[in-house]
C-alpha cells in the first residue's frame, strides 16, 4: 500500500507539471494566435471595403468633373447654375452608394456649391489641409478627411479653364455602407474622429460623440458607445494588436492626415461567441484524451497489483467467512427448528388454503400437517366466532401491512382455544402478492382468566340486583345496551367491551343498604332516599381499591350513573360533559331498563311512555348526543329487551 501511495503522488505531480507548464502556456498561445488572426482579418476586411469604395468614388467624381456647367458656373460665379440633387438620387438608386455629397470649391479655397445645403461661401481651406494642398499643387486626390460636417471619404479632382486652375470638385461619401458590411460579418465598428477636429465642426452629421471624439457612422451601436465612454476611449484608440473587452475581441485601425498627424480611428468589435475556436477546442480535447489514456494505463497497472494483493486476502477471507456461514447455517437450522416447534405459524395461498403449518400450529390445533395442508382455515374456526369478525379482517388486510385480531379456534378433539393473530400479505421476490401469513400467540390462559373475571363481575352485579329483588337479566340487558351506545358513540371494540363488563356493577353499592329501605314497597322518606343515594359512594369505595382498568371503569360507573346532564343528579351534582362518558352511557341504559320492568315499588311502564320520557329528559337527565344515538339504535335495543326477558 505504501508503494501505491508514493506512486500515486508521483503520478499526480506529473499531471500538475503537465498542466501548469504545458497545457496552460500552449492554451494561451493558441488563444493569442486565434485573437491575433481574427484582428488582422477584421482590419483586412475593413481596408478592402475602403479600397472598393475609393475605386467607385474615383469614377463618379471624374465623370462629374467633366461636366462643362461647373466650369461655366465658376467663371460666372453663379452657383445657381448647378443642381446635382437628381443626379445623386439616380446614383443612389442605381448603385449601393448612400449619403453622397458633392462640393465645389473655388480656386481661393471658398465653398462655391454644396449638394446638401445652401450654406456656402465659407473658407474651407482654413480647416482642410487637403484643400490647401490642392490649391498649391492641383492634382487628383483621395483619402479620408475630417471636414466641418463629418469624417468622410473624399475624392477630389481639379477643375481647369484654358489651362488655368479655377477650383475643384469633390465627392464626399460616408462610412455607413462600410459599417453595414462589417455588421453583416458580426463586426461592430465605431468610426471615430480625433478630438482635435471637434472644434472645426459646423453641424456634425451624426451628432454622436464619445467625450470630445466624434462618431461618424450613424448606425453605430449605442450600447458600445456607452461602454467605451464608461471605460475611457483612449483605451481603445491605440490598440497595438488586440484587446479583450468584456465578451468582445477589439482591434483598431488608424488613419493619418496628409501631414502624418492623427485624424481618425476605426475601432472594430467582434463578439467572442462567434469566434472560431476549433483549434483551441481540438488542442484541449487532445490533451484530455492523452491525460485520460495515461490515467487509464496507470489505473490498470495499479488495479493489477491491487488485484493480486486483494485476491490473496480475498481467498483467506472467503475461507474464513465460509466457516462462519456454515456455523451460522447450522445455528439457523437449529433456530428454525425451535421456531417451528414454538411459534404458531401458517401460510395460505390467495384463496385462503393452508400451504404451510408449523409444528406448534399442529400441536395446539391437534391436526397433523397432512390434515391441514390444502384445507381452508375454517378447519379450526370455532362456531362462536361471528362471521363479521372475519369480514372485517379481510377488509383491513389489503389496506394495512399487518392486522391483529383475537380469534377463538376449535381443536380437533372439540375443545376451544384462543390466539392473538398477526395476519399480513406475503410477496415473492418480485413483489407479487402470492398469499398470506399468520403468526399467533396462545392467549387461551388469559382469555379463560377473563372468562373467570367476567363471571365474577357478573356474579357481583347479580348479588346487588338480587338483594334489591331484581333479576340477573337486568344487568345483562344494561350491559348489552351500554355496549351498543358505546360503539355508536365511536368507542372502539375493546373499550366498548370493557363497558359491557363494567356496567353490571353499577349498583354494587346496594349490598351495603339495608333490605328494609332497599325493598320498601311504599314511597321512601327523605332520610331513606338519602341513604339509598349513598350506594354510589359505597360502590365507588368498594371498586376503586383496585388498579385494574376494568374495575377502575366500574368504580367510575358506580359513582356517576345517577348524575344528571343538567347538574341536578347525585352524588356530586356534575353537569354536562363533566360527567364521565361511562356514567352517562350507563345512566340511560339503566333508566330505560328500570322503567321497562316491574319493581317492588312500581309496575313496568309501557314502551311508548318510556320512550317519550327519555325524549323529554334529553338535555336534562340525559346527554342529548346519547339520546339521539339511543333512538337511532332502538330496534337493536328492543331486540335485546325481548331476548333477555326476566324469568319468573
Amino acid at each position: 500500500m505504501k508503494k501505491i501511495f508514493f506512486t500515486s503522488i508521483v503520478f499526480v505531480t506529473i499531471l500538475l507539471i503537465s498542466y501548469f507548464f504545458y497545457f496552460i502556456p500552449t492554451n494561451k498561445d493558441i488563444s493569442s494566435k486565434i485573437y491575433l488572426d481574427k484582428s488582422e482579418k477584421m482590419k483586412e476586411l475593413f481596408r478592402e471595403e475602403v479600397k472598393k469604395k475609393y475605386g467607385k468614388t474615383d469614377v463618379l467624381t471624374y465623370m462629374l468633373s467633366e461636366d462643362k456647367k461647373i466650369v461655366e458656373a465658376l467663371i460666372k460665379k453663379n452657383s445657381s447654375l448647378l443642381n446635382y440633387e437628381n443626379t445623386l438620387k439616380q446614383i443612389e438608386k442605381l448603385t449601393d452608394f448612400r449619403n453622397l455629397w458633392i462640393q465645389i470649391i473655388d480656386k481661393n479655397g471658398y465653398s462655391f456649391y454644396r449638394s446638401w445645403t445652401n450654406e456656402v461661401g465659407d473658407y474651407v481651406a482654413s480647416g482642410r489641409l487637403d484643400v490647401a494642398e490642392m490649391m498649391k499643387n492641383p492634382r487628383p486626390l483621395k483619402g479620408i478627411s475630417v471636414g466641418r460636417f463629418d469624417l468622410t471619404f473624399k475624392t477630389m479632382f481639379p477643375l481647369f479653364h484654358n489651362g488655368e486652375y479655377i477650383g475643384l470638385i469633390e465627392m464626399v461619401s460616408k462610412f455607413n455602407s462600410i459599417a453595414s458590411t462589417l455588421k453583416n460579418q458580426n463586426i461592430e465598428p465605431l468610426m471615430i474622429a480625433h478630438e482635435n477636429y471637434t472644434s472645426n465642426f459646423i453641424k456634425p452629421f451624426s451628432n454622436l460623440f464619445i467625450g470630445n471624439n466624434y462618431v461618424a457612422n450613424v448606425n453605430a451601436s449605442e450600447e458600445l458607445i456607452k461602454k467605451v465612454e464608461k471605460n475611457g476611449i483612449k483605451k481603445f484608440l491605440y490598440i497595438k494588436n488586440y484587446i479583450l473587452f468584456e465578451n468582445y475581441l477589439v482591434t483598431t485601425d488608424e488613419i493619418k492626415d496628409i501631414h502624418g498627424g492623427e485624424m481618425g480611428f476605426f475601432i472594430l468589435f467582434f463578439d467572442q461567441n462567434n469566434l472560431d475556436k476549433s483549434a483551441l477546442t481540438e488542442f484541449e480535447n487532445q490533451y484530455l484524451i492523452e491525460i485520460a489514456i495515461f490515467s487509464i494505463i496507470y489505473i490498470l497497472i495499479i488495479l493489477y497489483f491491487l488485484n493480486r494483493n486483494y485476491t490473496k486476502k480475498l481467498n483467506l477471507e472467503v475461507r474464513r467467512k465460509t466457516a462462519v456461514i456454515n456455523e451460522q447455517k447450522s445455528k439457523l437450522e437449529s433456530l428454525l427448528q425451535i421456531y417451528d416447534k414454538n411459534v404458531i405459524f401458517s401460510k395460505t395461498d390467495l384463496k385462503g388454503f393452508i400451504t404451510h403449518a408449523s409444528e406448534a400450529f399442529c400441536k395446539i390445533s391437534g391436526f397433523s400437517k397432512e390434515e391441514l395442508i390444502g384445507k381452508p382455515h375454517n378447519i379450526v374456526r370455532h362456531p362462536d366466532m361471528p362471521k363479521d369478525i372475519f369480514k372485517k379482517m379481510w377488509e383491513k388486510i389489503p389496506k394495512e401491512e399487518t392486522v391483529t385480531f383475537e380469534i377463538k379456534n376449535l381443536r380437533k378433539e372439540g375443545s376451544p382455544y384462543w390466539v392473538l393473530a398477526d395476519i399480513g400479505p406475503e410477496y415473492d421476490k418480485n413483489g407479487k402478492h402470492i398469499g398470506y401469513f399468520a403468526i399467533r400467540e396462545d392467549i387461551t390462559a388469559s382469555k379463560e382468566l377473563e372468562e373467570v373475571q367476567r363471571d365474577i363481575i357478573f356474579t357481583m352485579g347479580s348479588i346487588a340486583e338480587f338483594k334489591s329483588k331484581e333479576t340477573g337479566e337486568h344487568i345483562k340487558r344494561v350491559a348489552k345496551y351500554s355496549k351498543i351506545l358505546a360503539l355508536a358513540y365511536g368507542l372502539d371494540e375493546t373499550e366498548a367491551s370493557m363497558i359491557e363488563l363494567a356496567s353490571p356493577m353499577h349498583d354494587i353499592g346496594k349490598i351495603a343498604i339495608s333490605d328494609g329501605i332497599l325493598n320498601k314497597p311504599t314511597r321512601l322518606t327523605f332520610e331513606e332516599f338519602e341513604i339509598i343515594k349513598t350506594h354510589t359512594q359505597k360502590g365507588y369505595e368498594m371498586l376503586s381499591v383496585s388498579s385494574r382498568p376494568l374495575l377502575k371503569m366500574a368504580a367510575t360507573i358506580a359513582y356517576s350513573h345517577h348524575e344528571k346532564y343538567d347538574g341536578t343528579g347525585y352524588p356530586l351534582g356534575l353537569k354536562g360533559e363533566n360527567i364521565p362518558l361511562y356514567g352517562r352511557i350507563t345512566a340511560i341504559a339503566d333508566v330505560f331498563d328500570a322503567l321497562s320492568q316491574d319493581r317492588c315499588y312500581k309496575k313496568a311502564w309501557h314502551i311508548d311512555d318510556i320512550l317519550e320520557y327519555i325524549k323529554k329528559e334529553e338535555g336534562t337527565y340525559f346527554d342529548p348526543v346519547l339520546v339521539d344515538l339511543f333512538f337511532k339504535n332502538i330496534d337493536t335495543i328492543l331486540e335485546i329487551k325481548e331476548k333477555y326477558q326476566d324469568k319468573n
